[in-house]
């Protein structure tokens, strides 16, 4: 995570324990914007993470080329954790595209979405 390309500064990404890096995503999730969030991720997989912590909780939309860079972490081996603000009205969109099955785990506050990778990771079950 140390190398300075435009994904990176756009979603901002560290540490939270072995293997599982937090990445803040906020606003539109649309066109480029999405194709870079697409780009992070699969940088981050290739880093040997195992898990994604995305925290969306500002966001405030996102197309399909949005979801499609959530399918590219997952199809790069991640486990992606979305954190997403109750009131979030495309959660059906996110969902509906099987993304459930590969991986994708939704959680509605950050500390618990944190602690649940927390506990995987020191757990040592099964990080990739």
């Amino acid at each position: 995570m140390n190398d300075a390309r435009p994904e990176d500064e756009a979603f901002p990404a560290r540490t939270v324990a072995q293997g599982v890096a937090l990445v803040s995503v906020s606003g539109k999730i649309r066109g480029r914007r999405a194709r870079r969030l697409g780009q992070r991720l699969r940088a981050l997989a290739e880093e040997g993470l195992a898990r994604v912590v995305l925290d969306m909780r500002t966001l405030t939309s996102i197309d399909s080329l949005g979801t499609f860079a959530l399918e590219e972490g997952l199809a790069g081996g991640l486990k992606i954790h979305l954190v997403l603000r109750p009131a979030f009205s495309q959660e059906r969109f996110l969902l509906s595209r099987s993304l459930l099955r590969r991986g994708l785990r939704v959680h509605r506050d950050l500390d618990e979405a944190l602690s649940a990778v927390r506990q995987i990771a020191d757990s040592g079950i099964c990080l990739v």
